[in-house]
């Protein structure tokens, strides 16, 4: 009798154990994308994210001596974020309180040398851009998290990973909440229709057609509009596709929306030059109808927490009967 006792709590205790082992297993293996929590214990990480490359990313610490090169810059700021260097970009006004933070360079010309001598514990910037400084952060040490903000639902994790790297959660969170009422209103007013259109993004290396991840795009799609580029392949540049006048005759838009990487007059210069010096462009619908448009330069650098006044915009200009002209 004893010694089936004996066998039966040997049996428990073994078992005991495998269930032990596979928690343990199991914890090691979560990662939370594009969120994490902070932790108090000695020893354990301040912070573990997986950025917008599908890295782990592991601060140690709490990051007090932050880069910040793309679009997340405004929205860091608004959260209560600081940074000692950042990036610039044409026709993009640096946030209040970042006009002290070291200029780095251009968006897409930023200096490794005054990234690397700021010392900084968190560099974050975007893909398309700043690939070219992996291995030399890597060498030095540094933390490098690639972030995109391409949708709201972007804007809204993004907003919370920004929060979690600060430290002040429940002030994000009640941010965000906010600006999502804001957008709620906006959006919930949208007739039952479904306009087409397209947008045409001019940047220095040239003219193309959004197809997608463009907060652009996601806002009109969010106003139910249509984007008639959807089903082409994307090119050389992500989320587009080169500008040919005859697709964009073939497929005639209700609405055509211009989208500028740089200052309004570089946009007006391209599209006379480059755009109504083809007599084709004045056969499009849109442009004949005076449905055509530039975007602000909030829908290429997004306005954080005020992203709502860029649905507003769009809105207007889709539904003026609705949101007023």
């Amino acid at each position: 009798m004893n010694r089936k006792i004996s066998i039966t709590l040997m049996s428990l205790i073994f078992i005991l154990m495998l269930l032990g082992c596979n928690s343990t297993s199991n914890t090691d293996d979560i990662h939370n994308h594009d969120s994490a929590a902070s932790t108090g214990d000695a020893g354990e990480p301040y912070l573990t994210f997986t950025d917008d490359r599908g890295k782990e990313v592991v601060l140690q610490s709490k990051p007090e001596r932050i880069v910040i090169l793309n679009e997340a810059l405004e929205l860091f700021y608004q959260l209560g974020g600081h940074v000692v260097g950042r990036a610039s970009a044409p026709a993009v006004t640096v946030p209040e309180g970042a006009e002290t933070a070291v200029d780095v360079g251009l968006i897409n010309q930023v200096s490794l040398e005054k990234i690397t001598s700021l010392e900084p514990d968190l560099v974050i910037g975007h893909p398309f851009f700043h690939t070219p400084l992996i291995d030399a952060l890597a060498v030095a040490d540094i933390p490098f998290a690639f972030l995109k903000i391409e949708s709201y639902d972007d804007f809204q994790s993004k907003g919370r990973l920004l929060g979690s790297i600060i430290g002040n959660m429940p002030e994000t969170e009640k941010a965000l909440k906010e600006t999502d009422e804001r957008i709620r209103n906006i959006v919930q007013k949208v007739p039952d229709r479904s306009p087409t259109f397209a947008i045409l993004t001019i940047m220095p290396m040239g003219i193309s057609i959004a197809v997608h991840d463009s907060l652009a795009l996601d806002i009109a799609e969010r106003l139910k509009m249509k984007n008639v580029a959807i089903a082409t392949p994307s090119g050389h540049i992500p989320g587009s596709v080169p500008y040919s006048i005859e697709k964009l005759i073939e497929a005639d838009p209700d609405y055509l929306f211009i989208s500028v990487h740089g200052t309004e007059q570089f946009g007006q210069k391209k599209l006379k030059s480059d755009l109504e010096s083809n007599p084709a462009w004045a056969s499009l619908r849109a442009v004949k109808e005076g449905r055509m448009a530039f975007l602000t330069s909030d829908f290429v650098n997004p306005a954080g927490l005020n992203v709502d006044r860029t649905f507003q915009y769009m809105a207007k200009l889709v539904y003026p009967e609705i949101y007023g002209s």
